[in-house]
């Protein structure tokens, strides 16, 4: 019985370290762009609105930030928050313009579906949107 409390309580610590690891990466993220562009805590904290402690506490993983407040980190450091999370950036110019590519060109049919949406009347409007509801709950079954 003692092993086997002693195995859950090793399971749950190791949780813990899992958990406090993900956490880290964030402020360790945050402090690495920080010191990568020369900026002290002052510099970033005073951008983003924020006191230098706090910003000093968030990079070592003592304080987590809200989303308003990453979200004003990211842009003092001029970095995308996808890269503050750990997202793997594109690695390359025709791989970004490819996304940017495909970003524009389901604009450009949502764009065009909406104009044609509109001219529809109600009772034909009413048929489309009963149609995506149908379509959507077959995609998900």
């Amino acid at each position: 019985m003692t092993s086997g409390r002693h195995l859950l309580q090793a399971r749950l610590s190791s949780t813990d370290r899992t958990e406090n690891n993900r956490a880290m990466s964030l402020g360790r993220a945050i402090r690495e762009r920080r010191l990568s562009i020369r900026a002290t805590l002052e510099e970033i904290a005073h951008r983003a609105g924020i006191d230098a402690s706090n910003l000093s506490r968030i990079e070592r993983d003592m304080q987590a930030p809200s989303a308003m407040c990453l979200y004003r980190i990211a842009e003092s450091l001029n970095t995308p928050l996808s890269a503050l999370l750990g997202e793997k950036p594109l690695e390359s110019s025709e791989e970004q313009a490819q996304a940017t590519e495909r970003a524009r060109t389901s604009e450009r049919q949502t764009d065009a579906l909406l104009r044609v949406f509109y001219r529809l009347d109600d009772a034909d409007r009413a048929l489309a949107i009963e149609l995506v509801r149908t379509l959507d709950k077959q995609r998900r079954d």
